[in-house]
């Protein structure tokens, strides 16, 4: 998903996905009215069938590995054999996150696709920033869109309200094998299908996204004169950060809260979670593992290795192109690797892999594995499957005609192939096909594969086997996050506040305004104040489902 921005960027690995960015959604009754945690727990998953037409070179696996591509198919697939629409009017409520494209009725592209739906599609594409006030304001407006992207299901309040009220249960058409009638849907995992999941019903198509979570990359020519971007205890790490740093270059971008967390998997933190064994939770904020992390990183402050500037600066990427910073923080190790590239097409992002620090393993975060899904209005069974039919078509996997016209447009006049075989879009597919694809691959797309075209410049397909390398060692320490597919009110109501608190404290003990020791009394007062309702209901749906 490209031309995120880097608020977004991370936050759909961090504060998105665990439920930070809570939008109150007005006019759908309070979260508290129904008890949604307990019904979330029972639901049969959609039957998990493979996309096999189309061979990768390094192959994906069910912990989250990706499929690795290195040369563009010479023969692309058909993944759908018919237009799904039936020529009515849909609408489709989406977030882009590049520029608009041209508007439909000037847009060849745009109706070509409305043609190959079998539908006259329009849509209302929201940008980041904003998409929130967007969605707030459609759903005020009462007349909902045919299909409809929502954030990760516990990042907006009231959504339980919201899909019971206005959206279709799709779970009799996608549970098990009742999915097999839409095969590009099929091959989604189900780790995707489990964001989509509320009440103990499924209600809508993934957004696929990459498995891996938060990493530091690093610009290689900053740290080879440390050996590279590795280590393999903090001392050393600190060490090698001291030794990065000096004249006008600095170690580390300042944004502390991503540096707490991607330090806190060295110190063995759960993901978001930590499901004890008498079956209780801890959240990884409170524990003596982050606390420990928050003090590494402290140390770091004092070392003088973060650059000195904004935390929430939003230049930090291309500072480490420019070589004034070392390391960045990214939202999964593949973008890193791309980011960079997209800046300077002749280095390639080292990523550092988690080290074991203060006497415990180190545990990579996997991230959610998507970035929500597309829920549809609710309708007859016949207007539903069709739309489910449309959200098919657009999961079409790579290797697929359907896919390459999706993303590219029309050979000549969108796309060009370039001297390794890969369609590259023209100035017209830039204005007609860019932005309207991000809206909908937003939507959903297909499971996230490496491809050599996804990294700027001629390095494409060392891009993919390095970065194929990377998560095959995450892969060793990668754990997830347990309440996953699970539901607690208490989340959705309390958590936005209590995120924003908790950064807002990072920052000030890093930078020195307030002491360490105030850490653990903020976790001691959250905990009457929500946290440990969070924690039972969470602890009561993964019961239920044992």
């Amino acid at each position: 998903m490209t031309g995120m921005s880097r608020r977004t960027f991370l936050g759909l690995s961090t504060a998105v996905a665990a439920g930070a960015a809570a939008t109150a959604l007005t006019g759908c009754g309070s979260s508290t009215g129904h008890r949604t945690e307990a019904a979330s727990a029972k639901v049969k998953l959609p039957a998990y069938v493979p996309f096999t037409k189309v061979t990768p070179d390094l192959p994906a696996n069910a912990k989250g590995l990706s499929a690795g591509y290195l040369s563009y198919p010479k023969e692309l697939i058909r993944s759908v054999p018919e237009a799904p629409g039936d020529g009515s009017k849909v609408t489709l409520l989406t977030e882009i996150w590049t520029q608009p494209p041209l508007p439909k009725g000037s847009n060849e592209h745009w109706q070509k696709i409305n043609q190959e739906l079998g539908v006259d599609l329009s849509a209302i594409l929201g940008t980041d920033p904003g998409y929130e006030e967007k969605f707030s304001a459609t759903v005020a407006g009462g007349d909902l869109p045919d299909l409809m992207w929502i954030p990760p299901n516990q990042g907006i309040q009231h959504i339980a309200e919201l899909l019971e009220s206005k959206c279709a249960d799709i779970t009799d058409y996608v549970s098990g094998d009742a999915v097999k009638d839409y095969p590009n849907l099929a091959a989604m995992t189900p780790a995707h299908w489990k964001t989509a999941v509320v009440n103990g019903k499924i209600w809508g198509a993934p957004s696929p996204y990459p498995a891996f979570g938060q990493v530091y990359a690093g610009n290689p020519e900053v740290w080879e004169k440390a050996g590279g971007l590795s280590a393999s205890s903090p001392d050393e790490f600190l060490a090698k950060c001291k030794e990065v740093t000096g004249g006008k270059v600095w170690a580390l971008e300042p944004i502390y809260v991503n540096a707490v967390s991607v330090m806190s998997q060295c110190f063995g933190t759960p993901n978001k979670w930590r499901q004890n064994k008498d079956g209780s939770l801890t959240f990884w904020q409170e524990t003596d593992e982050y606390l420990a992390a928050l003090d590494f990183v402290l140390k770091l402050k004092q070392a003088g290795v973060f650059y000195p500037g904004d935390p929430k600066m939003a230049d930090a990427y291309l500072k480490m192109a420019q070589g004034s910073i070392g390391a960045t923080v990214f939202a999964n190790p593949s973008g890193g690797r791309a980011n960079l590239r997209t800046n300077d097409p002749s280095l390639a992002a080292e990523i550092l892999i988690p080290f074991a620090a203060g006497g415990r393993q180190p545990n990579h975060h996997y991230h959610l594995g998507t970035i929500g899904y597309t829920a549809i209005k609710k309708g007859s069974e016949k207007r539903v499957r069709m739309l489910l039919g449309v959200l098919n078509y657009l999961a079409a996997p790579f290797g697929s005609k359907e896919r390459e016209l999706l993303e590219f447009g029309t050979e000549g006049a969108d796309f060009t192939y370039d001297e390794q075989g890969f369609p590259q879009r023209t100035k017209k597919g830039k204005q007609q096909v860019e932005g309207f694809y991000s809206g909908l691959a937003t939507a959903t797309t297909a499971p996230f594969a490496l491809l050599p075209s996804a990294f700027p410049g001629t390095h494409g397909p060392e891009d993919v086997k390095a970065t194929y390398a990377v998560e095959q060692k995450l892969i060793g320490t990668a754990i997830a996050n347990p309440t996953v597919g699970h539901y607690s009110d208490a989340y959705t109501e309390h958590y936005g506040r209590m995120s924003t608190e908790a950064t807002d404290l990072v920052n000030d003990i890093v930078s020195g305004r307030k002491k360490i020791g105030e850490w653990k009394p903020f976790w001691t007062e959250w905990r009457s104040k929500g946290l440990d309702r969070m924690a039972r209901e969470f602890q009561k749906s993964i019961e239920k489902n044992a």
